[in-house]
């Protein structure tokens, strides 16, 4: 049987894979066009499931799902809705239009990466794992199923889900506060996130605490000292109504750059530092905060504005 999908084209890079994995072959071609996917094998469901780990490896990549636009099967054409086997794969604008790259060179998707990223992204119970509802539900939080879902809630789960991705992947989990910090330390520059939280407000020392309070108050309805929302309540300024967005951008960053890092594929660092960059420069605009942009377009808006000049 054989299966052809093209998906959107999201950027000018080309690559061209042709793999053998698990009785099928492979062959993948990228260029300023599109995504094109070509799956020939003689079981139907492994064809299937190479797609949804190709198509997910290219979220991690990018941080969206592509849309796909043709879609046939040994040569005859079918709905592309045919595709979206679960919701997720429809990811919200909101996602679209804030995602970066975190690599820069051709992306991955040979016999070891496909391999690894099955193995890992379906261990569920049966292997004493919740890897798989851990994959599943950070990809449902990136769609249009929950683009209207209160942001309080979008934060929170995305914390349980650092919480859980280091349980379930180290034997060095100590606790919520701790792991938490762990995603975030090991995937960006901290430095870069605290001196933002205290241009929010927040502070340095405290923004550990801070999230954890907050992850703690939506989990179980008990409003919680220092929280992120006590600290939206209290601002008193426009920053307040970044907060919440800031750290839920920033955390989903962190997860998944430590996806990526834990199944094998490395990330463009300097990716990672512009894609930070971004949330940061967001903020500092959007907050009207006294931090400095780092993206050269953002620097020049900051110049403008101490002229009196804005930009809608």
């Amino acid at each position: 049987m054989e299966i052809e999908v093209a998906f959107e084209s999201i950027g000018s890079m080309d690559f061209k894979q042709n793999i053998n994995y698990m009785g099928t072959n492979c062959k993948l071609d990228s260029t300023a066009d599109g995504f094109n996917v070509l799956l020939d094998g003689e079981n139907k469901e492994t064809n299937i499931s190479i797609l949804r780990d190709i198509w997910e490896i290219d979220f991690l990549y990018n941080g969206f799902f592509r849309k796909p636009l043709k879609y046939s099967v040994d040569g005859h054409k079918e709905n592309v809705k045919l595709l979206f086997f679960l919701p997720f794969y429809k990811t919200s604008k909101i996602w679209v239009d804030c995602s970066r790259p975190l690599v820069s060179d051709e992306y991955s998707f040979e016999f070891e990466v496909l391999k690894t990223y099955s193995e890992v992204r379906n261990r569920g119970r049966a292997s004493n794992s919740m890897l798989k509802a851990i994959f599943n539900s950070f990809y449902y939080l990136h769609s249009e199923a929950y683009e209207h879902i209160n942001i309080n809630h979008t934060l929170a789960m995305f914390l349980n889900i650092c919480d859980g991705f280091i349980s379930n992947t180290t034997v060095m989990s100590k606790n919520i506060k701790a792991n938490i910090s762990a995603i975030i330390g090991k995937s960006l520059d901290s430095k870069s996130v605290k001196n933002m939280a205290d241009l929010l407000g927040i502070g340095r020392s405290k923004m550990y605490d801070a999230l954890l309070a907050e992850r703690n108050e939506i989990d179980h309805y008990i409003i919680q000292k220092g929280s992120l929302s006590q600290y939206v309540e209290t601002s008193g300024t426009c920053a307040g109504d970044y907060i919440l967005w800031y750290f839920t951008f920033v955390v989903e960053l962190a997860l998944r750059v430590a996806i990526l890092k834990y199944i094998g594929l490395e990330c463009d660092e300097h990716l990672i530092e512009d894609a930070l960059n971004q949330i940061n420069d967001w903020a500092i605009l959007g907050g009207e905060l006294q931090g400095n942009c780092q993206i050269p377009a953002n620097r020049v808006i900051q110049e403008l504005r101490k002229k009196g000049i804005y930009f809608k």
